[in-house]
């Protein structure tokens, strides 16, 4: 967690500055409080993925570029070399394993829920598609009038641009991948 604070610390100010934003200008933009970005900024807030996607969202932004670290270029992906960010007391638990590239148009996730954990997500801009395969386990994910069982070695392909859940309904961990595609 320690990592990860600093990653998005690092790469908030640096994005915030690049465009020459003050925290009031990126508040006004994220819905995020200036104090609370100033202490991300800091690298001593701890913020859930919401408030992550908050900020991500307010300044038109991938989500995994908040996480990664400040280096130039990977070849080789893992997610034991990443941080994660959670949330629902830390039964949900998102690995960034492949950064947003404009050039892809697509970022890659590990996700992790724990028996009952829970996750809502606002809506993505328009455009965005999410593609889930399920690796273990099996969650429900809802948007919209959707509710599709996902078991392992399913994959689930729809519209991100609604508001959405991830929820594992089992008593065993639930692990899927997660992309997200930009259009």
């Amino acid at each position: 967690m320690e990592q990860m604070s600093r990653n998005l610390a690092f790469q908030l100010k640096k994005i915030r500055q690049q465009r020459h934003l003050s925290l009031d200008d990126v508040a006004k933009e994220t819905g995020v409080s200036k104090a609370q970005l100033a202490q991300i900024e800091k690298g001593e807030a701890n913020p859930t993925v919401s408030t992550i996607w908050k900020i991500a969202a307010g300044m038109r932004i991938s989500f995994s570029s908040l996480l990664q670290p400040p280096t130039a270029h990977f070849t080789r992906y893992s997610s034991k070399d990443v941080p994660h960010v959670d949330e629902d007391e830390g039964r949900y638990r998102v690995y960034s394993i492949i950064p947003y590239n404009p050039e892809r148009g697509w970022e890659f996730y590990k996700v992790e829920m724990e028996p009952g954990a829970v996750s809502r997500s606002e809506a993505h801009t328009e455009g965005v598609e999410e593609t889930i395969m399920v690796i273990k386990g099996q969650a429900v994910i809802s948007a919209g009038d959707m509710h599709e069982l996902l078991e392992e070695g399913d994959t689930l392909v729809f519209s991100g641009h609604q508001p959405h859940e991830y929820r594992n309904t089992s008593d065993e961990l639930t692990i899927f991948h997660l992309i997200l595609q930009y259009k």
